[in-house]
C-alpha cells in the first residue's frame, strides 16, 4: 500500500510540475520582451522541465528496483519452502508413511 501512496504523490507532482511549466510558458509569451530574450526564456524553461522529469524517471526507476528485488527474494524463499514440502512429503511416501495432506492431493 505505501508503493501506490508513493506512485500517487509523484503523479501529483509531476502534474504540477507540467502545470507550472505551461503557465511559465504562457506567461513569457505574454510577457512584455523581445523574441529573443523571450525565446531563450522558453528553451530554459523546458530544460528545467526536462530536468524535472529526468529526475522523476530516476526515483521511480529506483523504486521499482527495490520492489522487484524484494518480489524476488518473496518468491526465492516461498519456492525454497515448497521444496522443503515438497522433498518432505516424497521423504515421508517412501519411507511408507504417508502424510494426509499426499493423500488428498494424489486423489486431484
Amino acid at each position: 500500500m505505501k508503493g501506490n501512496r508513493y506512485l500517487g504523490w509523484q503523479r501529483t507532482l509531476g502534474a504540477f510540475a507540467v502545470g507550472a511549466t505551461a503557465g511559465s510558458a504562457i506567461a513569457l509569451l505574454f510577457a512584455p520582451a523581445s523574441g529573443r530574450v523571450t525565446r531563450k526564456k522558453i528553451a530554459w524553461q523546458f530544460r528545467s522541465w526536462g530536468r524535472s522529469t529526468t529526475r522523476q524517471i530516476q526515483q521511480t526507476k529506483k523504486l521499482l528496483t527495490r520492489k522487484a528485488a524484494g518480489l524476488k527474494e518473496a518468491a526465492v524463499e516461498k519456492l525454497g519452502e515448497g521444496r522443503e514440502w515438497l522433498m518432505e512429503r516424497v521423504s515421508n511416501s517412501s519411507n511408507g508413511r504417508h502424510h494426509p495432506v499426499s493423500r488428498r492431493m494424489a486423489h486431484h
